[in-house]
């Protein structure tokens, strides 16, 4: 009130406050509600001030709505009160659908507001609709800025619509609904509907009629065309005849097609079929019913062919679907290694191993809808042929089908950058790619020193200007026989990563490349784009074959949604493979845990939830369940260690929803569900080994104790016997960060074999237990 009277006595001046003075007392004498439903001062009232004396004239005029206004007249004035809005305004939609659709209308349905927000009936109110088809005018919309406006009686949440009229065929729309009450006070900004008009249908023909299919053909609408067609067939009308009848569909998503045909139909057997336009939106509208009868007699040709390749175990697999046909006696197929031209004669029965003239072999005359090939060749074209017969050994027409198994080349390794200070030019190298890439151990090219170009036709060269989610673009190639690749840098001041894909004649590549960037740090990333492991340049060298195995070490990336699902949240496998000859590394470590593991998780709903490759699983697949909010206290790595899952601990990035940690171990990684504590903390689960075997074979030599540091406090680890004598003390182990391990050693000597007692010290903290030597 006192805000009132200062904003009055700066307008009017001392004089004519005076008579605010009376208004305002006479306010605070009348019986006032403001309880939301109650108005002090009816809509339509206006209040006298009486008159008072004043030495010039003076007006004042203050709008509280469209049409309610407040006034000031000059010596011996009245002012008027206006209207004072003390109820809400109405309420606004929060929601707009389109109920039904035609090619030059829309029916927008939403659910009513009321005139206070969700209560009260509106029984003189107004609709107002602002739409257009020009998404730029979007934003001018608003509750004065609308199209059309209509009267209405309103009770709240009951549903509502109006029928937009005059618009284009397959044309958006874009439409927002105001209610305004009988004042035309209006509700705020309601969202933005978004629907398309149904496409124009162009007026169908049956161009071609077959024993099992028939061609339907159009013309293309000269404006507003569709995005797509569907043809519709069905044996019964589309239901209007007993009892209902199957439909088989066609459809294309190209506007520019005028032709369907749909297979696997019976023969002399009566169709009807409808064509279909597409919007955008997959809304479908339709033509008039045609007619027609499929060709009598025959035998139907066999539908939705397709091939399932193994390069790996050297087989394929076909697929088929078969149409309904009188007395069907199973499906004939030729392989042959040589285009097929002859064909089986009808009444001639053959039996799986016949030979053709042309050298095609019977492969099946099984009733079947798949076929196995095994024992084919890697690169070696095979070609089919399927025909259905009856009983009396007629067959169809054939439906052919050729298939090339092929194995990519190996991904690159021993990747290195040269980057000289002050150069813009960068030059990459690597080990030269001499097998191909499979699932056990592709087999090494023909000639290693002249591979065939289906086994390595180049290397292909790509750059990206960040590791997640990277986008590659190709910068060039070089030939068979290069291990090197020199390229400009646009900005020799900023961080490139770069790819080397060996690839072969038919355009395959492994999936499991490295990138390296202009630093020479190098990476192994996950299929999601995010999760990787990334390798710095001063330990690049164990890569390239400074290690134990000698060679070369690729690092390929992989997840393993199996496995995710109640406390698991993510799989990821790093797999150290040794180059060229693929074998497994498993006990590739690096040199030292300076390599940093990031694991990605996903969300759903405020809620972590299951993934792999960037997918992410419904919450109802983890039965721990955490909060978003809540993942830096209860998210945790773990890695497989050969026999069991250790836990280790790194740090979680709520952000980027990452979990991350310096490590020197690939492997197998997961993240869990798991209380992750604040202070201090050691847990049975960070021991790597109970067992351990000093005798220096690589396999379970040292015992490696994992905790939780959180404040980064001093940590002390000792070893003692059985007797509680003094042993050794433990050392910070090179293979996990915030880690501690023991080499079954006392004195520079192997200890002997029994029970010892470890005890972890940290922040008045001790944690005690076991691990047993066995000599």
């Amino acid at each position: 009130m006192k805000q009132r009277i200062g904003r009055i006595y700066s307008l009017l001046g001392a004089a004519a406050a005076a008579a605010c003075l009376l208004l305002l007392a006479s306010w605070a004498s009348a019986d006032t509600r403001l309880d939301g439903s109650t108005e002090s001062i009816p809509r339509n009232a206006i209040t006298s001030a009486g008159s008072l004396a004043t030495s010039a004239g003076l007006s004042f005029h203050n709008a509280l709505a469209e049409n309610a206004v407040s006034s000031f007249s000059g010596a011996g004035f009245q002012f008027y009160s206006g209207l004072m809005n003390i109820s809400a305004q109405p309420g606004t939609i929060t929601t707009i659908t389109a109920l039904s659709k035609s090619t030059g209308t829309l029916e927008l349905a939403w659910t009513a507001p009321g005139l206070d927000g969700f209560l009260g009936d509106v029984t003189a109110g107004y609709y107002r609709i602002a739409y257009s088809s020009d998404p730029a005018q979007v934003s001018t919309f608003s509750p004065l800025n609308y199209t059309v406006e209509f009267p209405t009686v309103v009770v709240p949440n009951s549903p509502q619509s109006y029928t937009l009229t005059g618009l284009q065929p397959n044309t958006t729309y874009f439409a927002q609904v105001y209610l305004s009450d009988a004042r035309k006070y209006v509700a705020e900004k309601s969202p933005t509907n978004q629907s398309s008009t149904l496409a124009n249908v162009p007026p169908p023909v049956i161009s071609g009629v077959f024993y099992s299919s028939v061609t339907i053909s159009w013309t293309l609408p000269v404006a507003y065309g569709a995005e797509g067609f569907r043809v519709d067939s069905s044996t019964t009308n589309f239901g209007s005849l007993y009892p209902g009848g199957t439909v088989v569909s066609s459809v294309t998503n190209s506007g520019v097609v005028v032709t369907l045909t749909l297979a696997g139909l019976n023969s002399g057997t009566t169709y009807f079929f409808k064509l279909g336009s597409l919007n955008w939106q997959q809304d479908v509208n339709y033509t008039n019913v045609l007619a027609t009868c499929t060709l009598p007699g025959g035998v139907p040709p066999i539908f939705n062919l397709a091939s399932i390749s193994d390069p790996n175990g050297l087989n394929v697999r076909l697929t088929w679907s078969s149409p309904s046909f009188p007395n069907p006696n199973g499906v004939l197929i030729q392989v042959s290694a040589n285009p097929i031209t002859s064909s089986p004669v009808d009444g001639m029965a053959y039996a799986p191993g016949s030979v053709f003239p042309d050298g095609a072999v019977v492969g099946s005359t099984a009733v079947a809808a798949s076929f196995l090939q095994t024992g084919m060749q890697l690169d070696v074209t095979s070609y089919f042929a399927l025909y259905n017969k009856n009983t009396s050994n007629t067959y169809s027409v054939a439906v052919s089908t050729y298939v090339v198994l092929d194995l990519p080349p190996f991904a690159a390794a021993g990747l290195q950058a040269d980057l000289p200070i002050h150069s813009s030019t960068i030059t990459l190298t690597w080990a030269r790619v001499t097998s191909n890439w499979g699932r056990d151990n592709g087999p090494a090219f023909h000639s290693t020193t002249a591979p065939a170009s289906w086994e390595l036709s180049r290397y292909d060269i790509y750059r990206a200007t960040g590791i997640v989610h990277a986008s590659w673009v190709y910068i060039g190639s070089a030939p068979v026989d290069a291990t090197s690749y020199a390229s400009v840098l646009p900005d020799p001041s900023a961080r490139y990563y770069f790819k080397v894909v060996p690839v072969d004649s038919f355009n395959t590549w492994a999936d499991c490349a490295m990138a390296i960037d202009t630093a020479g740090d190098i990476y192994s990333v996950a299929p999601d784009g995010i999760s990787r492991l990334a390798v710095p340049v001063a330990m690049a060298g164990a890569l390239k074959g400074n290690n134990q195995y000698g060679k070369p070490i690729l690092i390929c990336a992989d997840e393993f949604p199996g496995e995710v699902g109640g406390r698991i949240i993510k799989s990821v496998k790093f797999a150290s493979l040794q180059f060229p000859d693929k074998a497994g590394a498993p006990q590739f470590r690096l040199p030292d845990a300076k390599a940093e593991v990031v694991l990605r998780y996903e969300t759903v709903a405020n809620q972590v939830v299951p993934s792999a490759a960037g997918v992410a699983m419904t919450p109802s697949s983890i039965h721990a369940s955490v909060l978003a909010s809540d993942a830096g206290h209860n998210l945790g790595p773990y890695f497989y260690n050969g026999q069991d899952y250790v836990q280790l601990y790194g740090s979680v990035d709520t952000t980027n929803q990452t979990v991350s940690l310096l490590s020197a171990l690939p492997g197998h990684y997961q993240i869990r569900a798991v209380a992750v504590p604040s202070e201090f903390d050691f847990d049975i689960a960070g021991i790597s080994n109970k067992i351990i075997t000093p005798n220096g074979d690589g396999l379970n030599d040292t015992v490696i104790f994992v905790f939780n540091n959180p404040k980064d406090s001093a940590v002390e680890g000792k070893i003692f016997d059985i007797r509680g004598a003094f042993v050794a003390d433990m050392k910070p182990s090179p293979a996990v960060a915030e880690s501690l391990m023991w080499d079954g050693m006392s004195g520079g000597r192997v200890v002997s074999g029994g029970v010892y007692i470890y005890q972890i010290r940290a922040d008045d903290k001790t944690f005690n237990g076991t691990v047993v030597v066995v000599r």
